[in-house]
């Protein structure tokens, strides 16, 4: 199973290394089926495609970021039965939970998206249920360190028979072209990263002044915090402990919601610049 790396992909992409433009290498053209090959930079750096994915990772992934990626390669095939345990855990249908993503879609036209985390690509199938007969004003990508969780993704978005295109990097780095998306997605990661200001400052440069930057992850609202169920979820997972990073912000950050989603077991960052 395999992508087309696409002219749409390729011109969203840029060097990690350098920041020049990305082209495909040599004996590729646009709309080729990209199963294994090369994709190099305007200054030459050549970066692996494999199965389809463009690996562009750089530099380096620190230890403690690699030990997270290392699990999630580990649960990939199972992640997805794994965190339905939410639904009870939390007293929520975490599917219907993503779908509420649809309100920061605009009515009409076109629309860039990049998930900086796709996972399983869960947020998509969300969107997809909700726009089965809009897909062709979508233009999207997602991004993951996760080989495993990007082969688990790839296979759920050719089996709905709708077009993202993956790729392999870092949110500390991501190789795509600034001011180039109208939504910059995260959920579900922020608070176990290295770097969070960093992460956050990627989100925003690949974001449109006119688009927005959406940000979810495990925190209890101050009200949930103290009730007893909000005890016993931090007690059975510290990570619901977390608060907003709104201290990691970048300056040029502008506009910023903050609400609680699912059940108020989630911050929920929104900002542009």
């Amino acid at each position: 199973m395999h992508l087309k790396l696409n002219e749409a992909h390729v011109k969203a992409l840029r060097c990690p290394q350098c920041g020049k433009k990305i082209f495909l290498n040599g004996e590729f053209t646009p709309g080729e089926d990209m199963i294994d090959g090369k994709i190099a930079c305007e200054k030459g750096h050549i970066w692996e495609i494999n199965n389809g994915i463009p690996s562009l990772v750089y530099p380096a992934i620190r230890p403690q970021d690699a030990k997270w990626i290392a699990e999630y390669d580990e649960m990939a095939e199972s992640y997805d039965e794994m965190v339905k345990q939410y639904n009870d855990f939390l007293g929520i249908d975490l599917m219907k939970e993503r779908a509420r993503f649809s309100q920061f879609i605009p009515i009409e036209g076109p629309v860039r998206i990049i998930d900086v985390s796709i996972g399983t690509a869960a947020n998509f199938m969300a969107l997809y249920e909700s726009f089965k007969n809009q897909m062709g004003r979508f233009n999207l990508h997602g991004m993951d360190l996760s080989t495993g969780m990007l082969r688990v993704a790839q296979r759920k978005i050719a089996e709905s028979n709708f077009d993202v295109s993956l790729t392999h990097g870092s949110v500390f780095n991501p190789p795509y072209q600034s001011n180039f998306f109208d939504i910059v997605l995260h959920t579900g990661g922020i608070n176990t990263f290295s770097d969070i200001h960093g992460a956050l400052k990627e989100m925003l440069r690949l974001v449109k002044s006119s688009g927005i930057v959406i940000v979810v992850d495990e925190g209890l609202s101050p009200k949930m915090r103290e009730t007893e169920k909000g005890k016993a979820i931090i007690k059975a997972n510290n990570l619901f402990e977390a608060r907003p990073p709104i201290q990691f912000l970048p300056e040029k950050a502008q506009n910023l919601e903050i609400t609680y989603v699912m059940n108020e077991t989630f911050y929920q960052m929104v900002f542009s610049k």
